[in-house]
């Protein structure tokens, strides 16, 4: 049974990946002029952990969607954004994790629950492929990310999978702390203000992160990286004309 899933996955269920995709990227087209910087770092690496700023409710899919053309990304959501009614489809398209549960389960079933989600996010890595995971919890509700000293996530998938790599990737222009910039063009097509400019940007941590020291630490520095300012890639140096030599 497992070996046809494998083989329906690989025919038929890659090409409907490939139709949903296009679908959820086109709707992402019409409202937002996204742009991505450092794509490319996903081609160079067997696959990692990215750790994301978390602006609004569209993120996750509206990652994964710009992201699959270069490497499918598995974005890592809370419960509720996971379960809400106007996001359901995306997040069954871009085969989201849910993470955390209802506070009313027992606490038993809160705890298995917990240990799925991680032993799903350690297995997506040890196999190759990408989490997208947005330490901070939740949509933020503030000009600055935060983390929480007690979120666990990034911590122990880092200590159970230690050479992991590990990417930054901040989002700019969604939140509603960005100040709005719009591409007027578009607002022919009924949209009053024409789509929103979106900016993606990813950074490789080649040293990765420290889980030597204890979680709030390891939070209280990811928290800071986030917050700065992305890095602009080096430019490449001119080659020398006849005159230099």
């Amino acid at each position: 049974m497992k070996q046809v899933r494998r083989i329906l996955d690989a025919t038929l269920g890659k090409w409907l990946r490939h139709l949903a995709f296009l679908l959820v990227r086109g709707y992402f087209a019409l409202f937002y002029n996204i742009g991505c910087s450092n794509k490319h770092l996903l081609q160079d690496l067997p696959g990692g952990l990215i750790l994301a700023s978390h602006v609004s409710r569209l993120d996750g899919p509206m990652v994964a969607s710009i992201l699959y053309s270069t490497r499918r990304v598995r974005p890592a959501v809370h419960y509720d954004e996971y379960h809400h009614p106007a996001q359901l489809l995306p997040m069954l398209i871009a085969n989201a994790v849910p993470l955390s549960s209802p506070k009313a389960w027992p606490p038993e079933r809160r705890a298995e629950r917990k240990a799925w989600a991680l032993d799903t996010m350690r297995r997506i890595v040890r196999k190759g492929g990408f989490v997208l995971l947005f330490p901070g919890g939740q949509v933020k509700r503030q000009p600055r990310e935060i983390i929480q000293p007690h979120f666990a996530g990034a911590y122990e998938i880092l200590r159970a999978v230690p050479d992991t790599p590990v990417l930054l990737l901040r989002i700019q222009g969604l939140s509603r702390f960005d100040r709005p910039s719009h591409d007027l063009f578009w607002s022919f097509l009924f949209i009053r203000q024409g789509r929103r400019h979106v900016s993606i940007s990813i950074e490789h941590l080649e040293d990765g992160l420290n889980t030597d020291g204890d979680l709030a630490s390891f939070n209280a520095d990811l928290e800071e990286r986030l917050n700065a300012p992305p890095i602009c890639p080096a430019a490449a140096p001119e080659p020398a004309s006849a005159h230099d030599s």
